[in-house]
Formats: structure tokens, C-alpha cells, sequence
């Protein structure tokens, strides 16, 4: 499909009015939205590449655009219109390089030895021709975007708001076009090399020592009481399975949102937790890689230690013995309040009360990093598992309810 055949299947369905939703219906044209979406709004992508709150919207955009398999189809519109208020009109030009021609398809091992030099000198002339040969096939098409999430997944800049963009962007579109595919990738890498860097974080070597303080002290109180020694020795004694430490670093942090509520950090605490999910639904990595990507997370992490209880939420014990029996009342509670989510997730209906949440949240304007989060939520309990994994959807309610 090429880019203005994409864009007119975008207008059409914009003017389909109570037609959209079954335009959304075939998995097919749904495709075709989402393509022409992309078309329409690369330049304004572009555009603002260097703009960290700019680019917060085109995060939200994307993350509505993974969840549209996930929302009716006739909601779905409306949702959008809601997103995109705001947002200046397109108007940046594309570079040249967007139209060159695709490189002589080489060996992947020696494409991606060439995409990763001209990643480093930050070569838009030299990446282009590379992509756009690699997005025609298949195996190298995959290699891509692997090397691309690799390059962005341990800078902490914004709680991880590369890694965020490239997985909202990845999950929307897994079956674009070429062109449409390279185009995306060259986006986001004009992103990563114009925004700043993250904070330089050294991974240590071995684990920590046994030492009873750290071993006994669980994340969550070392958190809670700004106990850095207690809080990354405990990290380093975890640091030979990395992916188990950030499960923890995440059911840490979940707590962390539900005892002290989002306030002033209510955004930067919804990037930490979707960057959180998102580093465990990216392929693994070399132990190596994880382990810094691990320490990335946690000094992140560490940024909100410190916090009393806000008084206006119930404990953990409260929460656990509610859910015990979640569902089995007489009564239906409120949508907004916690029994009601626990008491949806409870009787299967958690994906009706995540889409009437929505209603009630994103309409008629949406919340920065609404989306990115409803969809990190209804992901957790998957990647996470374990007896705790009915928690999750309690930091949607608990950070953007009223």
C-alpha cells in the first residue's frame, strides 16, 4: 500500500460516521487505518522529534492505536477525536531521505553491522537506505526491529519514553507496509538522537554480599523508607535473573502507586509503570544487556522513594481481603471505586469495565498517558503472573479516576 493509498483509506474512514466500527471490524481495513494513520501523521511526528511533551502525545496516539483490537469498534473514533484535541496540525516537511531508494539487501549480520555504525554517527542518509532495504524482508524485518528496542530499552530518559514509543508504535502496526515500517523506524530513531540522554547508571559487577539487611528488607519497605543501600543491595543480590528483579521492581512500584497515589508525579509514575511492563513483553536479551536495563529501571525507580500513606485508599490487607471473595456481593459497586474493578476482574468482566472506564476517563478529552497505561494494565497480569497479578488494574482507577 503506498502512502497516499493509505492516507485516502484513513479519510474515508474518518468520514464514515457511524460506519467506522464496521470498517474497524475487518482486521483487513483495520490495518488500513492504521496505515494511513501513519501517513497522516508523520510529519507532525517528525516535527516534533526533540519535543519531550510534544512526543508524549504522539506515545498517546500510538497507544491507542495498539489498543484498537481491544476497544469496539464504534468507540473507537470518538476515542480519537478525544486524543488528538490539542494537537497542532501536521506541518513539518519530511526529509528527502524518507523517498530514497532501498540499499542491495546483504547478509543480516552485515546489514546490522552497518545500521549500528550508522546509528552511532547519527546518519539519517546512511540509516534510511539500510531500513528500507531491511523492512522487505521478513527475517531482517524482525532483526530491525529487535536491534532498534535493544538500542533504546536501558535509557531511563522520561521513565523509559523511548522504549514506551517504539513498543506502542511496534504493537500498532505489525503488519504495515515497507515503507510504512522504515518510515516508523526512522522516526523513532530521529526521536532517540534528538532527545536528551537518561541518567548514566553503573551496573556493578557481582552480587551483593549476604548481608541480613538487605536479604530481609523487601523492596517495597526499602522504597517506602528511602533506604538506598537496602534497596540496591537487594537489586544487586537479584542482578544474575534480571527479568525476575524487574517483575519485582514492577509489583514494587504497583504498590508503590496504590499506597501514594499519583499527585504531581501522576504522568512520570504511569511512564515508570508502562516502561516496566513493557521491558518484560521485549525479546530477552544477553544477561548483560538486562542487567543494566535492570539498574536503569531501578535507579529510575528510586527517584520516588520516600512517601507517607495518603490515607485515601485502602491497605494491601483491605485490598487482598476483598478480593478474596470479590464478585460474590449483592450489590454491584461503582465503577469507580475499587470494589467495582476488583468485582469486574472477578466475575470476567474486566475487559467491559476497562472499555466503560475509558468512556468515563477519555471522553470528551483524554488525560496525558491514559492510553499507554489501559493498555499496560490489562498486560501485567500476563507478564507478571503469580498470586499477585489480579492487583494491576488498580492503578488505572487508582491514577486517573477523579
Amino acid at each position: 500500500m503506498t502512502g497516499r493509498t493509505a492516507l485516502e483509506a484513513f479519510r474515508r474512514w474518518r468520514e464514515a460516521g457511524a460506519g467506522q466500527g464496521a470498517v474497524l471490524s475487518d482486521p483487513a481495513q483495520r490495518q488500513e487505518v492504521c496505515e494511513g494513520f501513519q501517513a497522516f501523521f508523520l510529519p507532525y511526528w517528525w516535527g516534533k522529534a526533540a519535543e519531550p511533551t510534544s512526543l508524549h502525545g504522539v506515545l498517546d496516539l500510538w497507544a491507542l492505536f495498539a489498543a484498537m483490537g481491544e476497544i469496539p469498534g464504534d468507540h473507537f473514533g470518538a476515542f480519537l477525536a478525544a486524543q488528538e484535541k490539542g494537537l497542532s496540525p501536521p506541518g513539518q516537511v519530511l526529509p528527502d531521505a524518507l523517498q530514497c531508494a532501498a540499499a542491495e539487501p546483504l547478509p543480516i549480520d552485515m546489514e546490522l553491522d552497518l545500521l549500528a555504525t550508522a546509528m552511532e554517527e547519527r546518519d539519517l542518509a546512511k540509516v534510511a537506505p539500510l531500513v528500507f532495504s531491511m523492512v522487505e524482508d521478513e527475517s531482517a524485518r524482525r532483526a530491525l526491529l529487535e536491534r532498534l528496542g535493544q538500542r533504546l530499552a536501558d535509557d531511563n530518559y522520561e521513565q523509559g519514553l523511548r522504549t514506551i514509543l517504539f513498543a506502542q508504535w511496534r504493537d500498532a502496526g505489525p503488519g504495515l507496509s515497507p515503507w510504512s515500517l522504515g518510515a516508523g523506524a526512522l522516526a523513532l530513531l530521529q526521536c532517540h538522537w534528538q532527545l536528551p540522554a537518561g541518567l548514566t547508571v553503573v551496573v556493578p559487577e557481582g552480587r551483593a554480599g549476604h548481608d541480613g539487611r538487605v536479604f530481609d528488607k523487601p523492596l517495597l519497605h526499602a522504597l517506602r523508607e528511602r533506604d538506598l543501600p537496602a534497596f540496591m543491595g537487594r537489586i544487586r543480590a537479584m542482578g544474575d535473573q534480571p527479568l525476575d528483579a524487574i517483575r519485582q521492581l514492577l509489583l514494587s512500584v504497583t504498590l508503590l502507586i496504590l499506597e501514594r497515589g499519583g499527585g504531581a508525579d501522576r504522568e512520570a509514575l504511569a511512564r515508570l509503570y508502562v516502561w516496566l511492563v513493557t521491558l518484560l513483553t521485549m525479546p530477552q536479551r544477553s544477561l548483560r544487556r538486562m542487567r543494566r536495563i535492570l539498574f536503569s529501571a531501578a535507579a529510575t525507580t528510586f527517584a520516588f522513594a520516600g512517601w507517607k500513606a495518603a490515607g485515601d485508599w485502602p491497605d494491601y490487607a483491605a485490598l487482598a481481603a476483598y478480593h478474596s471473595q470479590a464478585g460474590a456481593g449483592a450489590t454491584a459497586a461503582s465503577a469507580l471505586s475499587w470494589q467495582g474493578v476488583l468485582d469486574a476482574y472477578a466475575t470476567g468482566a474486566g475487559s467491559d469495565w476497562a472499555v466503560h472506564f475509558a468512556e468515563i476517563m477519555a471522553l470528551p478529552t483524554t488525560p496525558q498517558g491514559f492510553w499507554p497505561l489501559w493498555r499496560a494494565v490489562n498486560r501485567a497480569g500476563g507478564v507478571t503472573g503469580g498470586p499477585l497479578s489480579w492487583i494491576h488494574p488498580l492503578v488505572l482507577l487508582r491514577l486517573y479516576a477523579p
